[in-house]
């Protein structure tokens, strides 16, 4: 085993120190969880490997406000800052993947003569539309 001494500063520290009262656990499982959850999170992402681009929009004060409300009580409840930018990423990452469900099924349903599946295109066309409109506000 490796040893790893860290200096931080004492507010930091002080709620490290509070976690692990809460949790039960040893600075050294905490700092293994930690470093572990980081670099498993990374790799997932893919971070350092691709090439990023920006996605900017604007929302309305009220939404924000929601997600800052979120993110606040995420910390509480999980003990950890989730980022504003990790946050909508998982988000998009999240509706992506129901979407690519979503057209497999359509797929699979027109593959095997299912009549809907115009039906089913309006509805994904106009829920597609609406969520626009909802975020051009």
């Amino acid at each position: 085993m490796g040893k790893l001494t860290v200096t931080m500063p004492e507010e930091l520290h002080e709620r490290i120190r509070k976690a692990l009262e809460n949790k039960g656990i040893t600075t050294a499982q905490f700092i293994q969880q930690a470093v572990y959850l980081y670099l498993d999170d990374h790799a997932r992402k893919g971070e350092g490997n691709m090439a990023t681009r920006t996605i900017a929009f604007q929302v309305s004060e009220e939404l924000y406000q929601k997600v800052k409300k979120y993110l606040v009580r995420y910390e509480q409840v999980y003990g950890r800052k989730l980022s504003q930018k990790e946050f909508i990423v998982t988000l998009i990452e999240q509706a992506l993947e129901e979407a690519e469900d979503e057209f497999d099924a359509a797929l699979a349903d027109d593959e095997t003569g299912q009549n809907g599946s115009e039906e089913s295109e309006e509805t994904a066309r106009s829920e597609v539309l609406q969520e626009q409109g909802e975020m051009s506000e």
